[in-house]
């Protein structure tokens, strides 16, 4: 009589397997994904800047190095995206002033639009400083400004505008003047439909964008103890208005 064995399989059942291997925390794994993205796209970006400085190649060539450099631009910025909405950064608050700050960001906002889009700030004057992290302001402002820019495809305008108000919860309520900075094009607008779901995860109205730029902007302003709120209408453009903290004029005495 032959004796009967069980089946068995080369393959080891994940169940089956008695080494108890630690948890890898994803937020980890995820930081240290964004820095080797980081460091591929340092020599590109690298090689790509040399070119472009030497003007080699025909006018198409150039052009095309050119949009190179700017998707490595926006790789970048992606990829510090994900880092952000997935491990927020401690808030380091401090005054502000918003004029200074868009001052020393014009360069770099200018450097990532097209010639065919025209870029203005209309900023009041005698604002008091802001209580926000300054650095994560920045980044919100370019992303900001990306999404205008991708808004645009045939040119436009952009309108970076900072004034004291008060942000409405709703028709009757109003809460505290906070200064409302504002970034507008004049670009494709959305519909109501879609207005409902932006700066919600994952929620873009690009074919590659990834919904996590308004996002992240979102998130970034609510941890500040500040707003955000969207007004849109297609065809004419959209208007996002970000509501910064006053700095406290408790802190401003003691200073």
């Amino acid at each position: 009589m032959i004796e009967q064995r069980p089946l068995t399989s080369p393959y080891r059942r994940v169940d089956e397997d008695t080494t108890a291997q630690p948890d890898t925390d994803p937020r980890v794994l995820l930081a240290s994904i964004v820095h080797d993205f980081s460091n591929f796209l340092t020599p590109i970006v690298t090689i790509l800047e040399e070119l472009q400085g030497q003007k080699v190649g025909t006018p198409r060539q150039v052009t095309r190095i050119d949009a190179a450099i700017f998707c490595a631009f926006r790789a970048n910025v992606l990829a510090r995206q994900l880092l952000d909405f997935a491990t927020p950064q401690s808030l380091r608050p401090a005054a502000v002033d918003i004029r200074q700050l868009l001052k020393s960001l014009e360069p770099i906002l200018m450097s990532v639009l097209p010639a065919d889009i025209i870029l203005q700030f209309d900023v009041a004057d005698g604002l008091p400083p802001a209580f926000v992290d300054r650095h994560l302001m920045e980044r919100a402002l370019l992303n900001l400004v990306l999404n205008a820019r991708d808004a645009m495809p045939d040119g436009g305008e952009v309108v970076v505008a900072a004034a004291i108000d008060q942000e409405r919860v709703s028709v009757a309520e109003a809460r505290d003047p906070t200064i409302r900075l504002s970034v507008a094009d004049t670009g494709t607008g959305m519909s109501q439909a879609t207005l409902r779901s932006a700066g919600e995860p994952y929620f873009s109205t690009k074919s590659h964008g990834t919904g996590l730029g308004l996002a992240m902007v979102r998130q970034v302003m609510e941890r500040q103890g500040g707003g955000l709120s969207i007004t849109s209408t297609p065809y004419l453009g959209t208007a996002i208005d970000l509501w910064l903290p006053v700095m406290p004029s408790s802190i401003v005495g003691s200073r």
